[in-house]
């Protein structure tokens, strides 16, 4: 008898822990709402973000080909947001990118740098290091 009473109260914890685990699991609902815009603040400081250095040329490098002497700042503009709605996968890290460094996107686009050095100075990539120069004593010329 003690172990039919016994077994019988390991059966009621079992199914009651059983129905809390299912209406605890069906009322835990977790929405993700894409038009919600949450700001994320992305260090674009060069290394630090994998990929910082491709977007920014890549962005650049579209925005390089289509403007001319007179674009406006907000043409630039315009276009630079443009390029980063074509760059599908990092679109958000371009467009906070852009968003940062706007002015000074705009002006270093209409100099004649290329995309390399302008994504340098925005931090965006590392400046490529020079190899160290080495000279051997026999490698001098004689007058």
């Amino acid at each position: 008898m003690l172990a039919m009473e016994t077994s019988s109260v390991l059966l009621v914890c079992i199914l009651v822990t059983c129905s809390v685990w299912t209406v605890c699991g069906r009322s835990f609902v977790v929405n993700i709402d894409d038009q919600e815009q949450v700001e994320v603040e992305i260090s674009t400081e060069a290394g630090k973000v994998p990929g910082m250095c491709r977007v920014c040329e890549s962005a650049l490098n579209k925005v390089k080909k289509d403007i001319g002497p007179n674009t406006t700042s907000e043409n630039v503009k315009l276009k630079l947001f443009k390029a980063c709605n074509e760059i599908s996968t990092l679109k958000a890290m371009c467009h906070n990118f852009v968003q940062k460094y706007l002015g000074e996107l705009i002006k270093e686009l209409r100099t004649s740098d290329d995309v390399r050095t302008i994504c340098v100075k925005t931090k965006a990539c590392k400046p490529k290091e020079l190899s160290p120069l080495i000279f051997y004593p026999g490698d001098e010329e004689s007058d």
